[in-house]
């Protein structure tokens, strides 16, 4: 074995053995030659799971949403060149929502960089600001120095990814031939002093002096208290607290709290900037990350509280409402634990307020679409009601999480999931099959519109399309949602150059990667069909519902307006 070989392929090996060890357990690959030593030995390893995927885009999608679904890091890697920019905007999306992702991009020596040498890019630190970190590995491991640095930029890397608040990082690996192994060299995953550090961490509770000196005080001072959460997956403990808190909670579907009893989920159609001043809130308290009520944000921009309290254990924290006062250093779980056991002297009257509007709305929607002719929002509506226990719901972006939104979800047996780190709708079906593959147990459901569903058409492009996926594809052939934007609808490109219609259909598609496929015209035929949809589990299957978009926008428009109206 040649020396250089012999360095690099030992380094790799226990490069690899010092991810296990730190708790990586999948990877996603994507084929190409200079990743070969990397691919090998993910391969090789016996106790981590290998998946190739060709487009790099959609392995990082994928790869997302194994890492979400699973609360685990997940390793992409690819080849030197323009592979690695396609991993860019499911990195921008894990960073936005704190997903551990482990980047590996092989490159060429350094010394080749911009000499016009195949497949040779500028990647170190390709990825700018939407990275938590980058990370350039040595070129020549040889040397006991360089040994010793590859093993602290592994170390380095995964405490990066998994410090809160998690995200992804990118290692940078500079690769120099030969680097495949002859037929009798292998890799020795032995080793466990390889440096894999073991990271222990504590539930941050505030000292009581903070409670009763600085945060009670505030809180018995002022009668309107308001929570609003950010999106975040369920947790059975905190909705325990939320419910002990005489406090409306603002829910939107992605932050999973629509069934506390406390919850407010219908937001987004009852509120508007300058009307009932009478919810203004004195004290906003947040948690998680982004919200999907436009409303909502508008709202409390325009009728701003007197303090506005953040709960996040650490990392940059986001003025969405332009009013924050107060970062409190804690988990949400610890803060809520502990307010839930304190005696508050406050009456229900403020919840009663906003409670009454949401049900309200509640009340309305239940005969809304009798009179009404077929639209998508309906088939939306059903979908959510009909969804099984302990499913899981995924929400492209553009009008199919708004039209969830609007209607809302009051069940904790169903896990809601987006990407509304960066809210686009590259990715949206890989991220689904990323949560499939890694969670065969569970039935999961992805709502798509038709420009989400053919952007990310390479999802189906692999060898693993997991038969628990149904997808409910809303096809009105176009992006209806810049039919309600003021703004495009007043251009005469409407058609052409933002709706951007298309003739498109699933069928040929279904065909070609030998999915299930239906598709209907009217509510007869979806009624009709919505059960066989459900119930058949033999292999992916696409429901794809074409739907007038004239309707469908007219039909969002009076719920709406249906629900401001009588509230």
């Amino acid at each position: 074995m040649g020396s250089h070989r012999k360095d690099l392929l030992i380094q790799v090996g226990n490069f690899v053995e010092q991810l296990y060890q730190m708790g990586v357990r999948q990877v996603i690959l994507s084929p190409g030659s200079r990743v070969a030593p990397l691919t090998l030995a993910f391969v090789r390893h016996p106790h981590i799971q290998t998946r190739t995927v060709s487009d790099e885009r959609s392995a990082a999608f994928i790869a997302l949403g194994i890492a979400q679904q699973t609360k685990t890091p997940v390793v992409i890697a690819c080849t030197s060149g323009t592979a690695a920019l396609n991993y860019a905007p499911a990195v921008a999306e894990a960073f936005y929502q704190r997903i551990p992702l482990i980047v590996l991009t092989a490159d060429r020596p350094t010394e080749w960089i911009d000499q016009w040498d195949g497949q040779t890019i500028r990647q170190q630190n390709i990825y700018g600001n939407h990275i938590k970190r980058s990370y350039q590995m040595p070129v020549d491991l040889g040397h006991d120095e360089a040994k010793w640095f590859r093993k602290r930029i592994g170390a380095e890397a995964l405490q990066m990814a998994l410090d809160f608040p998690q995200g992804p990082v990118q290692i940078n690996w500079p690769l120099r031939e030969p680097f495949y192994p002859e037929i009798d060299e292998t890799f020795d995953f032995s080793n466990k002093n390889i440096g894999a550090v073991e990271i222990l961490s504590s539930e941050p509770y505030l000292d009581d002096e903070t409670w009763e000196e600085t945060l009670l005080p505030i809180l018995n001072n002022h009668k309107k208290i308001l929570i609003v959460a950010g999106q975040g997956q369920y947790q059975s403990s905190l909705a325990e607290s939320l419910e002990g808190l005489p406090f409306p909670v603002v829910s939107d579907i992605i932050s999973n709290y629509g069934s506390v009893e406390t919850a407010v989920i219908h937001q987004d159609v009852f509120l508007s900037p300058s009307e009932i001043e009478i919810l203004q809130p004195d004290v906003l308290i947040t948690f998680g990350m982004s919200v999907i009520s436009k409303n909502l944000k508008l709202f409390l921009r325009s009728n701003p509280p007197k303090e506005h309290w953040h709960i996040q254990e650490a990392g940059e924290v986001a003025d969405t409402f332009q009013s924050l006062t107060k970062v409190i250093r804690s988990t949400e779980d610890a803060f809520f634990d502990q307010f839930s056991g304190y005696e508050l002297a406050h009456s229900t009257t403020y919840l009663e307020e906003w409670k009454e509007k949401d049900d309200a709305v509640k009340t309305n929607k239940i005969d809304f679409f009798e009179l009404l002719s077929f639209s998508e929002f309906e088939v939306v509506n059903h979908l959510l009601r009909e969804l099984p226990e302990n499913s899981v719901l995924h929400l492209a972006n553009s009008m199919s999480v708004r039209y969830a939104n609007f209607i809302g979800l009051e069940r904790n047996d169903v896990a809601v999931y987006a990407n509304r780190g960066t809210s686009g709708i590259d990715g949206s079906t890989s991220t689904a099959i990323g949560h499939a593959i890694s969670n065969p147990e569970c039935v999961h459901f992805l709502l798509t519109g038709d420009l989400a569903f053919f952007y990310d058409r390479n999802a189906f492009w692999n060898n693993y399309l997991p038969s628990n996926l149904k997808v409910l594809l809303l096809n009105n052939h176009g992006g209806v949602i810049f039919s309600m934007i003021e703004g495009p609808t007043k251009q005469p490109e409407l058609s052409e150059y933002f709706e951007t219609e298309q003739r498109t259909s699933a069928k040929f598609l279904a065909e070609e990667f030998n999915c299930n496929h239906w598709e209907l015209n009217s509510r007869e035929e979806f009624y009709y069909t919505f059960d066989s949809f459900i119930q058949t589990s033999d292999k992916l299957s696409i429901l794809e519902v074409k739907t007038d978009k004239v309707i469908s926008k007219n039909t969002f428009k009076a719920f709406k307006k249906e629900g401001v109206y009588k509230v």
